[in-house]
């Protein structure tokens, strides 16, 4: 499916080990609900959107593949729609100026953009590098955790979330 809309996953330095920083969210875990507040100051939480695929991904305005990741994941968000999938970009630690101008750069995206200015949120998550993204299937559990992103990794992220959004549209 998401091959099929030209859409790929971000790429890292060829030389970052992916994974490698700190153990992942078990897979079938449940993950902490409450993800703090959006840009309008409303409370976000996991638990809102079960019964979609919700990517939940920390970033930062000053990491190069973050950069590169957020406007796929609001592409992606784009063409698959709001019925299916649900983009949680949690911005970690960035200064208020370029964390606005990112929000500027994706207002007309269907993405919901949340600040962590002093990292409780990503403390939760045990968040020690970015891009992190965590997979959360239409049930409500981890069905993927990953910690920067190599080339080699974009097909195996690609069929995770092409079996999730599959599996959540023939339900």
């Amino acid at each position: 499916m998401l091959a099929a809309l030209g859409v790929t996953a971000p790429a890292s330095a060829a030389d970052e080990k992916p994974e490698k920083k700190r153990p992942a969210l078990a897979v079938g875990s449940i993950p902490h609900d409450d993800l703090g507040k959006d840009t309008a100051g409303n409370p976000v939480a996991i638990s809102d959107h079960r019964g979609k695929v919700v990517i939940v991904s920390f970033w930062a305005s000053w990491c190069a593949p973050c950069r590169k990741e957020l406007p796929v994941l609001a592409s992606l968000a784009k063409k698959v729609g709001s019925d299916h999938l649900k983009i949680i970009a949690i911005n970690y630690e960035d200064a208020p100026k370029p964390f606005r101008q990112i929000v500027e750069i994706l207002a007309d995206f269907p993405i919901t953009i949340l600040r962590d200015a002093k990292g409780r949120t990503a403390k939760k998550f045990e968040v020690l590098g970015i891009p992190r993204m965590i997979v959360i299937g239409r049930d409500g559990k981890v069905a993927a955790d990953h910690t920067g992103y190599s080339e080699a990794m974009i097909p195996r992220l690609v069929e995770e979330l092409n079996g999730l959004l599959l599996a959540e549209s023939e339900t």
